[in-house]
């Protein structure tokens, strides 16, 4: 008797763990960090709570990673650029795509709803979810110093958000979504200010 060749198991799990994300973001939406639930999202994804524990066992490590799946296409590591410059450009334009996804940009406006009522649990969430994207724009901020570009004794962290700010800004206020050229256009601004005064 032949014995029918098992069928491999991987995409219906991968179509499983995308269902399973895809509701804890819309949960997240509707209801905000502090609503998520185990039974809500199994719920949402047609699946028992012990399938989701399985993969994720805190809500926190879920929540993460359902953000984190939004543009996880525009997460791949970029290549160095040729100058500081062309580094800063890439991140932010990285991140321009990112947060003015609608999806994307309705979970970030959830997130910082929340952080009014629960400011502990949103800097932790922060951390886990821009954190990477902080660091990696801080790295090429340290070398467009090394490079000249930026004087020495700058504020850096103030430079970031200078540079990110229109991209937080329209996601927030749900204006109209910040273009390519905008963002050069910001990033060569802010740094023709920033150039070190002849010694």
């Amino acid at each position: 008797m032949r014995v029918a060749a098992r069928k491999p198991g991987r995409p219906r799990d991968e179509a499983l763990g995308t269902a399973i994300l895809d509701a804890a973001v819309d949960e997240f939406i509707d209801k905000g960090y502090a609503g998520l639930s185990m039974e809500g999202i199994a719920a949402r994804a047609g699946v028992a709570k012990t399938t989701i524990y399985r993969r994720w066992p805190t809500m926190e490590d879920l929540a993460v990673a359902a953000v984190c799946s939004l543009g996880k296409d525009e997460d791949e590591p970029l290549p160095a650029g040729d100058t500081a410059r062309g580094e800063l450009l890439q991140l932010l334009e990285q991140m321009r795509r990112k947060w003015t996804d609608p999806r994307y940009g309705a979970l970030m406006r959830r997130a910082a709803a929340d952080g009014t009522r629960q400011p502990e649990v949103y800097a932790q969430m922060r951390e886990r979810i821009v954190g990477s994207g902080i660091a990696a724009m801080n790295r090429a901020l340290a070398r467009a110093v090394d490079e000249g570009i930026i004087g020495k004794g700058v504020d850096l962290t103030w430079v970031r958000q200078l540079l990110t700010a229109p991209i937080l800004a329209a996601t927030l206020t749900l204006k109209h979504r910040v273009s390519a050229r905008q963002i050069e256009f910001t990033l060569d601004t802010v740094l023709a200010g920033l150039v070190p005064e002849p010694s």
